[in-house]
């Protein structure tokens, strides 16, 4: 019984380690913008198709494919925030979120037309090798890969917003926009580098998601909806909530495939959204403009 629990954890994890990379990326834009951005998911998707094209047609190292996806994603982010979120943003708060459900069917759309409907079977190199751990538990080399990639990710933003200018910078961008702005700090600058961190996530989060899950050009819709949950449980724009929750819905996940029903997780998951909802709606860590980000 200690085998299989710790086995669980293990998987909750790593499942947990790429939904706060994926959720993250919402946080920063919503703790910054107070903006909810659902192309988000269709930049995980363009990360994985970068990862997959770049291993299996150029012939390059899986590894390399992960920080691939992350500049495809990041400069996806920066086109974006470009060409649409800014000429938007001041005018009203519905048109950029209009305008976000916009871009996500026009990028399911042209991935569809480019790559077609069939799944496409991206095998890692160290999906099948395993590390043996202690009391029959084991580990993948990919998922080792996935948490050891998360947590440094999750460590650099940390660094960064916590002990940089620029991070520092953001920071007072998301607290008080006006305010920064009359310190000599340019906000429009500060948006599009969180509009570029995010989408750098996203990337990254599908370039190890690809390896799990089936790759279509919807295949970033199923993980974004459980980030979603993810936000929304851990607070809305705190990081460190984001973190927690992400971990714990990997965990609940993983022990409810285990101990109940593969087809209950879902609901589970969910279910504990709603729950937080009624008693907690904050979240874990409920939001303070002069905490965010």
């Amino acid at each position: 019984m200690l085998t299989v629990a710790l086995q669980q954890t293990i998987n909750g994890v790593v499942f947990g380690s790429l939904y706060v990379l994926v959720a993250l990326g919402l946080t920063l834009i919503y703790g910054v913008l107070v903006q909810i951005n659902f192309a988000h998911a269709d930049v995980v998707t363009i990360g994985a198709f970068a990862a997959y094209f770049f291993t299996f047609t150029l012939g390059g190292n899986y590894l390399a494919s992960i920080a691939v996806a992350l500049v495809i994603g990041a400069a996806l982010g920066w086109v974006v925030n470009a060409a649409i979120f800014a000429p938007l943003r001041g005018r009203s708060e519905l048109l950029p979120l209009i305008a976000t459900i916009g871009v996500s069917i026009l990028l399911q759309n042209a991935m569809l037309l480019a790559f077609g409907p069939i799944p496409y079977a991206f095998d890692s190199p160290y999906s099948n090798a395993v590390l043996r751990l202690w009391g029959g538990t084991f580990i993948t080399w990919q998922n080792l890969i996935i948490i050891t990639v998360s947590a440094g990710t999750v460590a650099l933003l940390y660094a960064f917003m916590k002990f940089t200018f620029m991070g520092k910078a953001l920071r007072a961008v998301a607290q008080d926009r006006e305010t920064a702005g009359l310190m000599g700090i340019n906000p429009n600058q500060l948006v599009m580098l969180t509009f570029v961190i995010a989408s750098a996530l996203a990337g990254m989060g599908g370039a190890m998601l690809g390896p799990i899950l089936v790759l279509t050009p919807f295949a970033g819709t199923t993980v974004i909806v459980k980030a979603f949950a993810i936000v929304i449980i851990g607070g809305f724009g705190n990081v460190e909530g984001t973190i927690i929750a992400g971990l714990l819905v990997g965990l609940i996940e993983s022990y409810t495939t285990q101990l109940l029903n593969p087809g209950l997780t879902d609901i589970v998951v969910f279910g504990l959204l709603l729950l937080m909802l009624a008693l907690r709606p904050t979240g874990l860590i409920a939001e303070r403009r002069e905490e965010n980000v």
